[in-house]
C-alpha cells in the first residue's frame, strides 16, 4: 500500500525553500514535508510538517501536482525496497516573520537553504525529473507518475 506524503513548494522572489539530507553516501535536496498520518488530513500534516522540520507556519495554497515514487523501479536508489509514496506538492506562503530553524528533523535532515530556481539542475534535487516545471513555476499536468 502505497505511504501518502505532503510537500510545500515554498518559493520567496525566485528562490525556493528546500531542506538537505545527508547519509553515509550522498547528500540531496527536497521540498519540505511528509507523511501523511493515520486521521491526518493532507492540510494538517503540511502544517505540522513544517513546524516539526522547519519552525514555521505558511498558508496552505493550491495543489500544484501530485507524483509517485516506486523504489522497486528504479535502477539505482537509497530508497528501501517496497518503498511506494504518492505525494502532493502543495503551494506555500511563509506566513509574516516566519525564520526557518531546525526543530525536529527528520532522520538525515542536516539544514535547509533557499535556492534559486535557476541553480536546481546544479544539485541533488528530487524529482529531478521536474526541474524544468519547477524553473518555470508551472505545472502543465496534474498527475506525473513515477517519477525520480
Amino acid at each position: 500500500m502505497p505511504r501518502l506524503a505532503v510537500r510545500a513548494i515554498l518559493l520567496e522572489g525566485d528562490s525556493i525553500l528546500l531542506e538537505r539530507f545527508e547519509d553515509a553516501v550522498e547528500s540531496w535536496y527536497v521540498t519540505p514535508g511528509g507523511g501523511v498520518q493515520e486521521n491526518e488530513t493532507i492540510e494538517e500534516a503540511f502544517h505540522r510538517e513544517l513546524q516539526e522540520e522547519l519552525g514555521v507556519r505558511a498558508e496552505f495554497g493550491a495543489v500544484a501536482f501530485i507524483r509517485e515514487i516506486i523504489a522497486d523501479r528504479l535502477a539505482v536508489t537509497n530508497l528501501p525496497p517496497g518503498f511506494h509514496q504518492v505525494e502532493v506538492f502543495v503551494y506555500g506562503r511563509l506566513l509574516p516573520g516566519q525564520t526557518p530553524r531546525m526543530v525536529s528533523p527528520d532522520v538525515s535532515q542536516v539544514g535547509f537553504v533557499w535556492v534559486p530556481l535557476g541553480e536546481l539542475h546544479t544539485l541533488p534535487f528530487f524529482p529531478r525529473e521536474l526541474i524544468p516545471e519547477f524553473q518555470a513555476r508551472a505545472f502543465p499536468r496534474f498527475y506525473y507518475g513515477h517519477r525520480r
